[in-house]
């Protein structure tokens, strides 16, 4: 998101666009920004302190973060809004809403412990109608939404493979 802030037209989009920001890294502290709800999680499933951050990624999970920088550093604004908007903001609450009961089944983790991925159920469904108007200021012409779906299709394509790939890690199965 942070490469999509210097690209938006108009300064009160960029605006807009920051209360996003204050939801994504914590506005009030930094204990409840999505990095530290992550690392909560993270560790209630056994990752020890010493290895935030050390732990390589999978293939899968390198190609997903690598496209998406590309597709909000390297391609238009509107390549990445719908990168960054269609393809994030509004899946992520209906993905959420099936991760969460699997994670609480299969595991000992508290509402507490998924905090990170059911506040994100009800603040990407509020982010969703901050992206809304970006698209609804921005995308005007035809061209302009083949580009958005574009965006948003190739960041889907690339969270397929990413869900495939932890597929294979925790399953170890091949995805079909």
């Amino acid at each position: 998101m942070t490469n999509l802030l210097p690209k938006i037209p108009d300064k009160d989009a960029a605006d807009l666009f920051r209360v996003v920001f204050d939801d994504e890294f914590g506005q009030h502290t930094i204990f409840r920004s999505h990095p530290a709800l992550y690392r909560n999680c993270l560790k209630a499933l056994g990752l020890p302190d010493g290895a935030w951050g050390r732990v390589k990624p999978l293939p899968e999970v390198s190609q997903y973060l690598e496209a998406h920088l590309k597709l909000t550093r390297e391609e238009d604004f509107l390549i990445g809004l719908g990168a960054v908007g269609p393809a994030h903001e509004f899946a992520i609450p209906t993905m959420f809403e099936y991760l969460i009961p699997g994670l609480q089944n299969n595991s000992d983790l508290s509402d507490e412990d998924v905090e990170y991925f059911s506040m994100h159920i009800i603040e990407d469904k509020e982010h969703a109608i901050v992206f809304n108007k970006l698209i609804v200021r921005h995308v005007e012409t035809e061209e302009g939404q083949q580009r958005l779906k574009e965006g948003a299709m190739r960041s889907l394509a690339y969270r397929h493979t990413f869900w495939d790939g932890l597929e294979r890690a925790v399953f170890g199965t091949p995805s079909a």
